[in-house]
């Protein structure tokens, strides 16, 4: 996975923004020359094909969120965060029939969208629940003030259909990629990234002030 990005909300007078939330519905061509995996025994085999994308999405979504920590008056020491699952992001691959592997749609993928590599994103079994996680230290910017830590991905969803022989096979991905990670401050507005705005209402409460 690609290094993992951070932002600190509300601990500076701006707020830093990650970019977020672009969607893309053009439907766009790609010629695959890779080998198909094993194909199941009722499908022949599609070594070839356009993969034809529609609908493909990018947003980040919230997967974990600290309790509220509060910084003692006068404290010049390290504030430690352990977060909690919020959800978990499952990844498919699902088709019309076994021609095609789940590597080789995410390789499409890739191509497509020419942001990541095919192996930047998880593959089904590599729930978002499951990769590794540290606990978070930082030094408080504020006396009194109470903070969080929220964690999340980039999720990558999108519909295809590619040109076999003698027949279009249909299918769908929805995938994960890069690691998220937000510093909030209770009382302090979070901005306007949706998956930042989520986790202050769990862990400080309805308000933004």
């Amino acid at each position: 996975m690609t290094p993992r990005r951070r932002l600190f909300v509300a601990l500076l007078p701006v707020a830093l923004v990650l970019a977020a939330g672009c969607t893309t519905t053009a439907t766009t061509a790609t010629t695959d020359p890779e080998p198909s995996a094993k194909a199941s025994a009722t499908a022949p085999s599609c070594p070839g094909g356009t993969f034809r994308w529609t609908g493909v999405t990018r947003e980040v979504r919230l997967t974990e969120v600290s309790p509220v920590v509060k910084a003692v008056d006068g404290d010049r020491g390290w504030l430690t965060f352990h977060t909690r699952l919020v959800r978990n992001i499952v990844p498919r691959v699902d088709t019309s029939d076994g021609s095609l592997s789940a590597h080789r749609v995410l390789a499409a993928l890739a191509r497509h969208l020419e942001l990541w590599e095919a192996g930047e994103f998880a593959a089904p079994g590599e729930d978002s629940a499951d990769r590794e996680r540290h606990a978070v230290r930082m030094k408080p910017l504020g006396r009194g003030a109470r903070f969080v830590e929220a964690e999340g991905v980039t999720v990558v969803e999108g519909s295809f259909t590619v040109a076999c022989p003698g027949r279009d096979v249909y299918g769908s991905v929805s995938t994960w990629v890069v690691d998220h990670g937000a510093a909030l401050a209770c009382g302090v507005d979070p901005g306007d990234e949706a998956w930042v705005k989520e986790a202050y209402r769990l862990a400080c409460g309805g308000g933004t002030a």
